[in-house]
């Protein structure tokens, strides 16, 4: 991939680095400038190439665009633990010994790549508990095995909470925490010229995804919603996302994806108006039946968080079928009354 100097705004540099992915070939790292050396916002995916150390090559090719190399990296801030995102950070602390920055929640999210089978098996358990199959468990449940796209596992050397202020080059940032996509997700924002460092929270053309795991999030999308309106407020003048092209406008685009999730939550309560339906159910009527199993995964992950958002503030109930498997329908509010 040709790399070429990208300057978004004076001492900010947008690294844009390609992905093995089809419909998700790049990702943005960015670069931002100090007298005694930088700050790496998100560093690029690991890919196993024989051919080429794909991954550290092309994060080399980059930095040197903006005349800079991996030595002159003296902090890493890494928004979430997505492979596109942290993949190349053990190799990079690793070669140069920079600091690196993640939230706290981080350290129980890295243990996916410690031990995917477990990740698996609670995938497998969770789906077929809301009406999975289990002629479709394996090919869902295929793709949680990510440790060939990260250089390795490493922990923070600084652990984020948000709030955090950092002074570099003649801005300070501060670090926000937005969970919602991942528990430990961050954005970068500084005051001075309204720009947010978003990752994936906030993105120009399409809506993070918000996925739903049984073990520590009990509403992942409630937790996005909250993260967009603290977003909102800061009224980003420039966003510079983790993938696309920066834009403008932060707040309205924050406006946008909320009212998306808003749309769906109504059609979600369509579905389950006048009987129960599992999960899967639910999704094959919103997202379609003739998806791919990388697709479905994502759906479904998508129909879980909304209906946990439904059922926590009382719009949904969910029961349990004759199979021990989970059903939801829409809670009817005037037989409530009744009682």
């Amino acid at each position: 991939m040709q790399h070429r100097r990208r300057e978004p705004a004076d001492g900010i540099f947008r690294l844009v680095l390609p992905l093995p992915f089809p419909g998700l070939d790049q990702v943005n790292a960015y670069l931002l400038r100090d007298d005694d050396g930088y700050t790496l916002v998100d560093c690029g995916i690991h890919v196993p190439d024989d051919a080429r150390d794909h991954g550290w090559d092309d994060l080399v090719d980059a930095l040197a665009a903006c005349d800079a190399a991996p030595s002159d990296v003296g902090r890493l801030v890494v928004t979430h633990s997505h492979i596109d995102h942290y993949g190349m950070a053990a190799r990079l602390v690793r070669e140069v010994g920079c600091e690196l920055w993640m939230h706290s929640l981080a350290r129980d999210e890295l243990r996916m790549y410690e031990d995917p089978e477990g990740g698996r098996e609670r995938l497998r358990e969770l789906l077929a508990d809301h009406g999975v199959g289990i002629g479709e468990l394996d090919e869902l449940t295929s793709f949680e095995d990510w440790r060939p796209f990260v250089s390795g596992v490493v922990q923070a050397t600084r652990s984020l909470e948000g709030g955090e202020r950092v002074r570099i080059g003649a801005r300070e940032w501060q670090i926000v925490h937005t969970p919602g996509h991942a528990r430990s997700h961050v954005c970068v924002w500084t005051a001075d010229g309204g720009a947010l460092i978003s990752g994936d929270h906030l993105l120009p053309t399409i809506t993070p995804h918000i996925d739903f795991e049984r073990q520590g999030e009990e509403d992942p999308l409630g937790d996005f919603l909250d993260s967009l309106a603290r977003v909102e407020k800061l009224d980003p003048s420039l966003v510079l996302p983790g993938h696309g092209r920066p834009f403008e406008e932060g707040a309205d685009r924050a406006r946008v994806i909320a009212r998306h999730h808003d749309r769906r939550l109504g059609a979600i309560l369509q579905v389950v108006r006048r009987e129960p339906r599992t999960a899967s159910e639910i999704t094959d009527e919103i997202f379609g039946s003739t998806l791919l199993h990388f697709q479905r995964r994502l759906a479904l992950g998508e129909a879980l968080a909304h209906l946990a958002y439904l059922r926590k503030r009382g719009e949904v109930d969910r029961i349990e079928a004759d199979d021990g498997s989970f059903l939801y329908k829409k809670v009817d509010r005037r037989a409530r009354s009744d009682d």
